[in-house]
């Protein structure tokens, strides 16, 4: 029985890797990626199943066992990331999406919330949105929405002075004498109101028509509202979207280069890792059969002198 050294403690091991390395390559697996999203989509499906009163009363049961077993499912791939960064499992948590996995699954086995049905139905909701972390273009459209949101600031608060300034305009020149007819001028919350139509091309045609049989300068009022806030202004909108897209896909591919290489730093740890519990096993086998060296060595040296003492003798 092979005895180990005081001084190394080998992790344990699995097949030559590292408990954590296979970990890291079971999640890193494109088999498994795909199974996670797989169980996704068919927890998503599962809930939109269970509003209908119909699938409950046919197959409610059947549908309970399955979201039961997705979480059985997303608990495990929890696990296993908290496992895979080893003797540091806090380093799981260095990651956004992570702390958002943990505590989504956390959450359902809490006793509080799993009896409240909204919270539950919410926490059941809020796992079919792991599916973002599944998809890389569905990630890069969210970084995108992050990172446009701040720089899109100035355009919002421009485009809410320019109306409300074009909104007192229409309501001086056509609303503030009291005509009857100009309903879309009555105040300035009502032209507000119409512009933001206007805006949106909400029934464009019929606003512009109405207002131009009482008033046909109200067709240059829309043009130029439309020329500047419908088309420079969303322009300007549309630029910082456009932008903040390619920065995201820029730090996307520099986070997935970065992961490669993570990846091929992880690995070759495990290997150094797999060298260094052979060496010192190998460490533990010869101080277990030293002593036996030893007494080999000093009955050799002992019938070396007998043969060299005999030999003087005779």
């Amino acid at each position: 029985m092979q005895a180990s050294s005081p001084n190394s403690t080998p992790s344990p091991r699995t097949g030559g890797m590292t408990v954590p390395g296979a970990c890291r390559a079971v999640l890193r697996s494109g088999r498994f990626q795909l199974l996670s999203m797989s169980v996704i989509v068919l927890n998503g499906a599962v809930l939109g199943a269970m509003t209908f009163d119909a699938a409950r009363a046919a197959i409610g049961p059947a549908l309970e066992w399955i979201d039961h077993a997705c979480l059985v499912f997303f608990t495990f791939e929890v696990t296993v990331g908290l496992v895979s960064f080893g003797r540091r499992p806090w380093r799981f948590f260095r990651e956004g999406w992570n702390v958002f996995d943990f505590a989504i699954v956390a959450a359902s086995f809490l006793p509080g919330l799993r009896e409240n049905v909204t919270i539950l139905r919410l926490l059941r909701l809020a796992r079919v949105v792991r599916i973002v972390r599944s998809m890389p273009s569905l990630r890069i459209i969210l970084v995108a929405m992050g990172k446009a949101l701040p720089k899109s600031a100035g355009v919002f608060a421009l485009t809410g002075v320019f109306m409300y300034l074009w909104a007192m305009i229409g309501w001086i020149a056509f609303g503030a004498d009291g005509r009857v007819g100009l309903e879309h001028f009555d105040s300035v919350g009502t032209t507000l109101l119409v512009l933001l139509q206007v805006l949106t091309f909400d029934n464009l045609g019929d606003i512009i028509r109405d207002a131009m049989v009482l008033n046909p300068w109200t067709l240059p009022y829309f043009i130029v509202f439309l020329l500047f806030a419908a088309f420079v202004l969303m322009n300007v909108l549309i630029g910082v979207v456009l932008a903040s897209m390619e920065e995201a896909q820029r730090l996307d591919d520099e986070d997935g280069q970065v992961s490669a290489d993570t990846a091929l730093l992880l690995q070759r740890i495990d290997k150094l890792q797999a060298a260094v519990d052979e060496l010192a096993e190998r460490r533990a086998e010869a101080r277990e059969f030293t002593p036996f060296r030893d007494r080999q060595r000093r009955a050799e040296e002992a019938s070396e002198q007998e043969a060299h003492q005999q030999a003087k003798a005779n």
